[in-house]
């Protein structure tokens, strides 16, 4: 009779383990795509109209340009950047935001705090330099 009783038990913890496999691989595993839906990978990117197309542009190395609008808050001459209070840039998908960015020389020497201007900005990474400003 004990034997009988050793391997019951035995028989029950085996059932118990495999039952806890069972339920610990469905949960992690996922459903396969059915064939109605479309996988994340292959979805189309969103339409950018032509305004934002002449917004901004991207070349090869992964630079974007953008124009914006602003007013300047702060130049450096020395380190050699120029700080906006910039709109939203939305080519960038940048919200209105007060930024300092590199700018040239020139630039710098045509610039002057409180000045509304209208500027082009080239983007590496996160790094902006301003190429051009107009007076607005």
């Amino acid at each position: 009779m004990k034997n009988l009783f050793v391997k019951s038990r035995a028989l029950a913890l085996g059932l118990s383990l495999s039952a806890g496999a069972v339920i610990a691989l469905a949960a992690c595993s996922q459903q396969p795509a059915t064939e109605t839906e479309t996988p994340a990978a292959t979805s189309a990117a969103p339409a950018t109209g032509p305004a934002e197309m002449d917004a901004m542009s991207m070349s090869a190395t992964g630079e974007k340009s953008a124009t914006a609008r602003g007013v300047i808050s702060a130049i450096d001459a020395e380190g050699g950047k120029i700080t906006i209070e910039h709109e939203p840039i939305t080519s960038l998908k940048w919200p209105a935001m007060t930024m300092g960015f590199a700018a040239s020389p020139a630039l710098i020497g045509q610039a002057k705090v409180g000045d509304r201007i209208e500027f082009d900005l080239v983007v590496t990474g996160s790094a902006g330099e301003v190429k051009a400003i107009r007076p607005q």
